[in-house]
């Protein structure tokens, strides 16, 4: 892709849209291309996560070993693995390791490529200095992250009454 195009599709992800078009650029001109084949793994649950990727065309599976069924010996991952569920789905646009661009964390499940796919990596020390360089665009995703704090507060809100009904505290 070129440069213009790179910067259109990163527009076009919810979260990096809130960065602006400059702030896209330096990101676009940061971010490193990687290829993945099918059954490459792109990151293994509880790893240590440095950044985010975002999926150019392809597709990844994510997984987490609650997910996988236990197999004596080997460690085998299959997006046919979970227990009558559809497999989390990371296709074209999809943002991965959102948090991991802003804070250390760990990977909460495994990414595997389900085909031939192209990411995006976004380091978190590209990123952290993207924000740095542009205020607007820190100040636009601290508003996201406190809707989404705010929206999980009161889901928890939601919920704490069934817990507390069966007897359990759980304040």
């Amino acid at each position: 892709m070129a440069l213009e195009d790179d910067i259109n599709f990163l527009d076009r992800v919810p979260t990096l849209h809130l960065l602006g078009r400059e702030a896209l650029r330096l990101l676009a001109i940061s971010v490193e291309t990687m290829k993945l084949s099918r059954g490459d793994i792109l990151f293994e649950e509880g790893q240590p996560a440095d950044g985010g990727y975002v999926v150019v065309n392809g597709e990844l599976v994510l997984q987490s070993a609650n997910d996988r069924k236990p197999t004596k010996g080997v460690r085998t991952i299959k997006a046919t693995d979970r227990k009558g569920e559809t497999p989390l789905k990371a296709r074209r646009g999809t943002l991965s390791g959102e948090t991991a661009m802003i804070t250390d964390t760990a990977r909460p499940s495994t990414a595997i490529a389900t085909e031939s796919t192209i990411i995006f990596r976004i380091p978190r020390v590209v990123f952290m200095r993207i924000l740095e360089g542009e205020p607007q665009a820190a100040v636009a995703l601290r508003r996201l992250v406190a809707t989404r704090v705010g929206r999980v507060l009161n889901d928890l809100d939601v919920v704490r009454p069934l817990f507390e009904e069966a007897g359990e505290d759980y304040r």
